[in-house]
């Protein structure tokens, strides 16, 4: 099988749900010369739903490696650097990504959900009444498919709810709104 054909092969597999299988698939695509960044950032991407996250890390940093103008590399390695609740690198990434990407709701969305849980309210607050409208506008676009997000976003509501100092995070009514909508989607 020649190198697109591999590539191929591991993607249907990843569409189909195929895990471990695609991890294989793109292994073998690696192996025989593939594109390097499309195989590391897929299968780095598994690994972050698999919540494997040293294998992650490892494979989107050979993404990044590979294409450092990739967007969706560094808001990966920022939603595993999240799992990993190492919420400075995450932020980091998320930024990064906001760099390559002006309008990246989702990577300003977890990058306010990261600044609340180091604590920092003022960039959390503007963050997240900077991506709140879109939010509002399209909830799916917003769905966290592997629940990283979610997780750290609940802690924050938790401590914002009297149990740390988030409680003087600068939300509006309305966006206090959207945000406990989004988590009960």
């Amino acid at each position: 099988m020649d190198t697109k054909e591999l590539l191929k092969k591991a993607q249907m597999l990843l569409v189909d749900g195929k895990d471990r299988e695609s991890i294989e698939a793109f292994t073998k695509a690696i192996e025989a010369g593939a594109d390097p960044y499309i195989c590391y950032l897929s299968r780095g991407v598994i690994y972050v739903k698999l919540k494997e996250s040293d294998k992650a890390l490892d494979d989107l940093n050979k993404a990044i490696k590979a294409n450092s103008l990739s967007a969706r590399a560094y808001f990966f390695r920022g939603m595993t650097y999240m799992m990993k609740e190492d919420f400075n690198h995450a932020v980091a990434d998320f930024t990064g990504a906001l760099k390559l990407k002006t309008n990246y709701g989702m990577a300003k969305f977890a990058r306010a959900v990261s600044y609340a849980r180091l604590g920092n309210s003022d960039e959390a607050s503007k963050d997240m009444a900077e991506v709140a409208p879109q939010m509002e506008e399209n909830l799916q676009g917003f769905a966290d498919s592997y629940g990283i997000i979610r997780t750290q976003m609940s802690k924050v509501m938790m401590q914002m709810s009297g149990e740390s100092n988030l409680s003087n995070l600068e939300l509006t009514d309305k966006n206090m709104e959207i945000l406990k909508k989004w988590l009960d989607e």
